[in-house]
């Protein structure tokens, strides 16, 4: 993995604390609000409705008004967000390989190389 990765603490379960890979600095645009920078556990998929990150912050590093645990792990429905911002390297990695291209040899049809009179003389008279 080629992005930005970091451990972060998720909340406990019955086995004790864990530790994930997350993708870091993601820019989230929020409707109706300033953008937040946070700490993503995973791009969101064709079929999720909600996105899960920690490390909520704005843009220049201080905390927004709506977060009262720095802390915490927070929950935003995808009907909130109106573009997420992701490293170039994450969305790569998340992207599926590229097709391989075949070149097919097309001739373009042959364009009329002489210029119109009448355009030229409307063109000199503006």
């Amino acid at each position: 993995m080629k992005w930005p990765l970091t451990s972060v603490p998720l909340p406990a379960r019955a086995a004790g604390r864990q530790t994930r890979a997350v993708i870091t600095n993601v820019i989230i645009h929020l409707i109706n609000e300033l953008p937040v920078m946070a700490d993503l556990e995973a791009l969101p998929g064709p079929a999720d409705r909600s996105v899960r990150c920690t490390n909520v912050r704005t843009v220049d590093g201080k905390q927004p008004t709506f977060v009262h645990d720095v802390h915490g792990t927070f929950v935003f429905p995808l009907g909130v967000i109106r573009l997420i911002e992701a490293p170039s390297a994450a969305a790569e990695a998340k992207a599926p390989p590229p097709l391989a291209l075949v070149s097919v040899e097309q001739t373009p049809p042959p364009l009329d190389e002489e210029p119109d009179e009448d355009l030229l003389a409307r063109i000199r008279s503006v």
